[in-house]
């Protein structure tokens, strides 16, 4: 968990560097909620991305000396990916750094920056709430199967939530990100510039 603590203090120090003056109530709500999401995310994320190396290595280093290799080894890979893929989108999802046109934006006035800004804001929500619903469907209904990833007693389920579960948190960020465009402004655009640098 060092990589995802040190990754946490560096977005603490960029948040104290940029927030001067007196924070609201409000405002100190949502840089501890920014906090504690940032370490979760933090944390799903490095617990994925271990799990698909070290299964994609030992399964790789196994087939080439032994020639075999688990039957459930690239089925855990594949949704250690899928939960990877939520969380990070989810991670971006804050900053505003996924699927934007952000030089087209950077040249238009504040104003038009910000209303593009609330309207991306709102799009998604829109998306994440269609993919939500539909997800959660699913997830239900393999719960009620009992289906289970193949090879393992591990329920599919539990593979299958990182889509809700993910766009869950990306709706939080968003919903974050929008507040920012509101209310704080210069402090999201300095941030993602120290995130893009990162």
């Amino acid at each position: 968990m060092d990589l995802a603590n040190t990754s946490a203090q560096v977005m603490d120090a960029a948040v104290d560097t940029v927030a001067r003056g007196k924070p609201s109530r409000l405002a100190l709500w949502m840089a501890r909620l920014d906090r504690m999401l940032t370490r979760l995310e933090n944390g799903v994320i490095l617990t994925s991305y271990s799990t698909l190396i070290l299964l994609i290595g030992v399964e790789t280093i196994r087939r080439a000396i032994i020639g075999t290799q688990a039957v459930w080894g690239p089925e855990v890979a594949l949704y250690a990916f899928v939960w990877l893929s939520w969380f990070s989108m989810a991670k971006h999802s804050r900053f505003g750094t996924h699927l934007a046109f952000s030089e087209v934006r950077r040249k238009l006035p504040e104003g038009g920056q910000r209303l593009l800004e609330l309207l991306d804001c709102a799009f998604w929500l829109v998306v994440g709430t269609v993919i939500i619903v539909t997800s959660y469907g699913v997830v239900q209904k393999q719960i009620t199967m009992g289906q289970t990833v193949f090879g393992t007693p591990i329920p599919l389920a539990a593979a299958s939530l990182a889509v809700p579960v993910g766009w869950g948190f990306s709706m939080l960020r968003i919903i974050q990100r929008g507040w920012l465009v509101v209310f704080e402004w210069n402090k999201l655009k300095s941030e993602r510039v120290g995130f893009v640098n990162m």
